[in-house]
């Protein structure tokens, strides 16, 4: 495959910047409606700003459209900022990312060394807070978290309570917002100013974003927008509260201002290099890379580096991608929380300037085939596989209307799969990146799928079987004594239920004492004693991991 940056000279002239520029107004006039919430969408190029639209509208009801000063919830696009008030701190040696975060919170009980570093790309290994709330029973009806526990306090003395950790800091990344809520916590307790005022006096007034703030437990202002369920559009609403990991409320015009700042940063002392710190990916212990800077994924997208991040927060989505070799970026703001469509949009927008023999010349060197609809049908279900690390994941197929599609969610259907041969399939991502999957039987009839993707080389999934087991003796509470959090397991009529509250997590029996809770994609593994009795739970979930609890009735 040609690598694209070979071509970034003759595709980014000016000419063919401004044609792909109409080709983007194309592009979103058939992807969105006038009668939908809306949103904004820009393209810049060397700093020039070479298409910007608004489209939809801000109020449904009332038809109030969308415009291009519309404020939006940012989500976690907010930890860019945090990370790079960070960095600014340790530019005027204010503090080093090398600290033990104990500097700051000694009363953490943690045994292991953590440093800031950790923290800004994600390796820390510290469990979600906002899990840790659930679990002490801070949920309201709607099996969330509420406002008055969503304070930075409560968040912090959450894990204040924690003595291990998901893993060795350092080991592994672990994409979790308490990390960001620290750092935001730190920049106050360094600079003696709030995260919003510091963030507003060291980069929103530099940079004259005038419209853009940290929406904080104090500001507290409210925002509209709409949740999306899969069918309709509900209206909704958020307000400010903890910041660092998200909480940033911005405009278009203010992130382009953001953006374009790499290229001549006016920034604390204005040093050109900073963003080469921010834009780099870190390492594990182990020296493979985490794919993660400051605030940002940073990874390769067809050939070129791409510097990329989304935002979420249920009623608002986001995506900036920058392609750093081609002084591309690509930002897109929606007044739903239609996070796919989100994602989509930049995706195609930024295909639009890479070349495109490329992608050509990647499906050429398949051949797709027709196949037995049987064969097809008989390939549905659901697979499992159990990690090295102890987590689980899943892969749904599902067979509908003559194709087969593959999923790692138990709700969705995910992408088509087109035949090389009866064994082999590809299927192509949303990042026009190709997902590889095999199938081998074994002597006894089992069924295991192989799925090869980028670094992942043969990661093998089981064919589900039905397992049975005596409900009763897993029936009963289990507690975790450092937090105090209890677990509630219960018969239902498809299975085990895992209860804390109201939200009940339906459990799929994999094997004997290991279940899988899709929806949070959680394992939840029994332990017995010698006598065969169960007597203890722990609990694996990609940022809440290794979580203990005894059985106690």
């Amino acid at each position: 495959m040609k690598c694209v940056s070979l071509f970034a000279p003759l595709l980014l002239a000016q000419g063919f910047v401004h044609a792909q520029a109409e080709e983007v107004g194309t592009l979103m006039a058939q992807r969105t409606s006038a009668e939908e919430p809306g949103g904004v969408v820009a393209v810049i190029h060397n700093q020039e700003v070479v298409y910007k639209k608004a489209f939809g509208l801000a109020n449904v009801k009332n038809k109030r459209p969308i415009e291009i000063n519309t404020p939006f919830g940012m989500a976690s696009i907010s930890k860019q900022f945090t990370a790079m008030c960070i960095a600014l701190l340790e530019e005027q040696a204010e503090l080093s990312i090398d600290n033990d975060i104990r500097t700051y919170y000694p009363e953490f009980q943690f045994e292991e060394p953590i440093k800031v570093r950790n923290l800004i790309d994600h390796t820390s290994g510290i469990r979600e807070a906002y899990v840790l709330m659930q679990l002490a029973g801070r949920t309201n009806l709607l099996g969330k978290v509420p406002e008055k526990f969503q304070t930075k306090d409560q968040l912090i003395g959450a894990i204040g309570r924690e003595k291990d950790l998901n893993f060795p800091t350092g080991s592994e990344f672990a994409y979790t917002n308490i990390n960001y809520i620290l750092l935001g916590d730190i920049v106050e307790k360094v600079s003696g100013q709030q995260l919003s005022e510091f963030a507003d006096s060291a980069i929103f007034k530099p940079l004259e974003m005038y419209s853009t703030f940290f929406n904080d437990e104090e500001r507290r202002q409210k925002f509209n927008g709409y949740y999306y369920n899969g069918k309709k559009y509900k209206a909704r609403s958020f307000v400010g509260g903890v910041v660092g990991d998200h909480n940033l409320v911005s405009t278009i015009d203010d992130m382009i201002k953001w953006s374009n700042n790499r290229y001549d940063n006016q920034l604390g002392n204005k040093d050109p290099k900073l963003y080469d710190q921010l834009f780099t990916s870190s390492k594990l212990d182990n020296g493979q890379p985490t794919e993660y800077g400051y605030g940002v994924f940073v990874s390769s997208y067809r050939g070129l580096q791409q510097i990329d991040h989304g935002g979420d927060n249920d009623v608002h989505t986001s995506f900036m991608r920058i392609i750093p070799d081609l002084k591309l970026t690509v930002i897109s703001m929606s007044y739903s929380s239609r996070y796919d469509q989100v994602l989509e949009n930049t995706r195609e927008i930024v295909d639009l300037y890479l070349d495109r023999r490329t992608e050509a010349e990647t499906e050429a060197n398949f051949q797709y085939i027709s196949v037995d609809q049987e064969m097809l049908a008989s390939r549905s279900g659901l697979y499992y596989t159990v990690t090295e690390k102890g987590l689980g994941h899943i892969r749904k197929l599902t067979y509908e209307n003559g194709g087969l599609f593959a999923s790692d969610s138990y709700t969705h259907k995910g992408l088509k799969l087109h035949a090389i041969s009866e064994q082999y399939f590809v299927a192509k991502n949303s990042s026009n990146k190709f997902l590889h999957i095999h199938f081998s039987t074994d002597s006894e009839g089992n069924m295991t799928l192989h799925e090869e993707y980028e670094d992942l080389v043969d990661l093998r999934f089981t064919k589900h079987k039905k397992v049975v087991y005596e409900a009763s003796d897993f029936l009963g509470e289990y507690k975790n004594e450092s937090t105090g959090a209890v677990i509630k397991v219960k018969a239902g009529k498809e299975g085990l239920k895992a209860k804390k509250g109201i939200i009940k997590l339906p459990m799929i029996a994999l094997q004997e004492d290991l279940f899988y809770a899709s929806n949070v994609n959680a394992l939840f593994r029994f332990q017995r004693n010698e006598s065969g009795e169960v007597v203890k739970l722990t609990v694996d979930a990609y940022d809440f991991r290794n979580f203990k609890l005894d059985r106690v009735e």
